[in-house]
């Protein structure tokens, strides 16, 4: 069978990333494309039981609507698997029928609203991790982790536990040279040592799409044999593993960081993990080579953090900047905006508390209560939500919460203001920042990036000197 699996066009990140969002534009020098690994071990999954499937990730690739219906034309699929997102729903309703063959829904977002991408037209939808069901989900007939017309799904797919035995991507027939972030060192390859996240954060999408919050790893020996065909193939300048948590597990970890050493690829690595991690752990990535680390804090008030809810205490979040600053390891910090419990000065408090980490970058969002969310579910009941319906929801720096005593005036306010702070705070006492992304504007895209990225700065830079503090 011909399977065409799709990240579809348009202006949102979905597929590969955590939440979906709107991508900065072009004229920004930073082109953000989050490796889709969900689509491509199922691509490696149907290649591997005999089908003929066609990955095209249009937002990492840059194709049209008009170019994908020329692929689609010449590839001849029988049918196809979208990533949906809430933002994107109405526009990936749209591609779906454009395509003129059943179509079957997965990920986080279709796994949360099975019955409304039924409703729109949708032959199926997996609930739950998709990409090595997806085989037996071709005949479109029912299973309980399937929801097809009239068969509602009434399960989670298994979870895969043996994460070794699933086939490596298909590397060959994906833009590799797309895909990075960037906190990482000019181009980097992906990789992931683990899958899943062992907590309950009410905001967060993750537990919500596997069913329940899981954590499972790889054989670490398996991971770097993964790592070294990746370098051969591309020579990257770094390594980036986006595992939803790595610092999970600390036995995985130091086993990881042991093996890494061991094998001496000769590049550095970045990754995301905990806000709290002991010096011991440290201290292993550091050897290892670990460049520069990456976590969620969300919040400076320890109100907000306990109602995410969230263990993480403060003091060791600042105990772990400073281990890493000593230990030559690089930090970004994210914070959200308008998490239940935030007050406008809880919301002055985190600003001063993120500025205060003196970590190498920061980043601010707004909470947006996605399907699926214990976070949304506390939304409706409590009458928070400003939008009638997931559907208008465009997370492009507007809340679609409002609190009574905190609207989302004030919650857009002070996201506005953070990064004000943040970037005068850059501009002035961190050039090292600014130097690091000219640097990878450069080795992505030679003198064009930097300029591009110059021509950003520079406008940003009068509106922030504009705005004063």
């Amino acid at each position: 069978m011909k399977v065409l699996l799709l990240n579809p066009p348009g202006p949102f990140c979905r597929a590969g990333s955590r939440w979906p969002h709107r991508r900065a534009p072009r004229a920004v020098g930073i082109d953000y494309h989050p490796f889709p690994f969900g689509l491509a071990y199922a691509t490696s999954r149907l290649l591997a039981d005999g089908h003929d499937a066609c990955l095209v990730d249009c937002i990492a690739e840059g194709v049209s609507e008009e170019a994908l219906q020329e692929r689609v034309g010449a590839f001849g699929p029988d049918v196809a698997f979208l990533e949906t997102s809430a933002p994107s729903f109405l526009a990936d309703v749209e591609v779906m029928k454009a395509l003129r063959v059943p179509c079957i829904a997965g990920g986080a977002h279709a796994t949360a609203t099975v019955d409304e991408h039924l409703d729109a037209g949708f032959a199926g939808v997996i609930k739950g991790e998709y990409d090595q069901v997806i085989t037996e989900a071709l005949p479109l007939e029912p299973r309980p982790w399937l929801a097809i017309p009239g068969h509602p799904a009434t399960e989670y797919a298994p979870l895969v536990e043996d994460l070794d035995a699933i086939p490596p991507p298909p590397w060959d027939g994906m833009a590799m040279e797309k895909y990075n972030d960037p906190f990482c060192l000019g181009r980097s390859v992906t990789v992931l040592s683990t899958r899943g996240c062992p907590y309950r954060c009410g905001f967060c999408t993750i537990a919500p799409y596997a069913g329940r919050p899981s954590f499972r790893t790889r054989d670490v020996e398996a991971v770097c044999d993964e790592i070294a065909a990746l370098v051969a193939r591309y020579h990257p300048d770094e390594i980036y593993f986006d595992d939803d948590t790595i610092t999970a597990n600390r036995s995985h970890l130091l086993r990881l960081c042991g093996a890494l050493e061991r094998r001496a690829f000769g590049l550095p690595f970045s990754c995301m993990g905990n806000a709290t991690v002991d010096r011991e752990v440290l201290e292993a990535m550091a050897r290892a080579g670990c460049r520069a680390f990456k976590f969620g804090v969300e919040t400076g008030d320890p109100e907000v953090m306990r109602r995410i809810p969230k263990t993480c205490d403060l003091d060791d979040v600042t105990r772990t900047v400073r281990d890493c600053r000593e230990l030559g390891i690089r930090t970004h910090a994210t914070f959200l905006f308008g998490l239940p419990g935030e007050t406008r000065e809880s919301a002055l408090a985190t600003i001063d508390f993120a500025l205060g980490l003196k970590t190498h970058t920061l980043q601010f969002a707004i909470a947006t209560p996605y399907p699926g969310t214990a976070f949304y579910e506390e939304a409706k009941r409590e009458g928070w939500l400003r939008k009638e319906s997931w559907l208008q929801f465009d997370p492009a720096g507007e809340a679609v919460v409002s609190y009574p005593d905190y609207p989302a005036e004030d919650i857009e306010g002070m996201h506005d203001l953070a990064w004000r702070r943040w970037q005068r705070h850059m501009l002035f006492r961190r050039p090292a920042t600014l130097l690091h992304h000219f640097r990878n504007a450069f080795r992505r895209e030679g003198v064009g990036g930097m300029i591009r990225l110059g021509r950003y700065g520079a406008s940003r830079l009068l509106k922030v000197l504009g705005a004063g503090r």
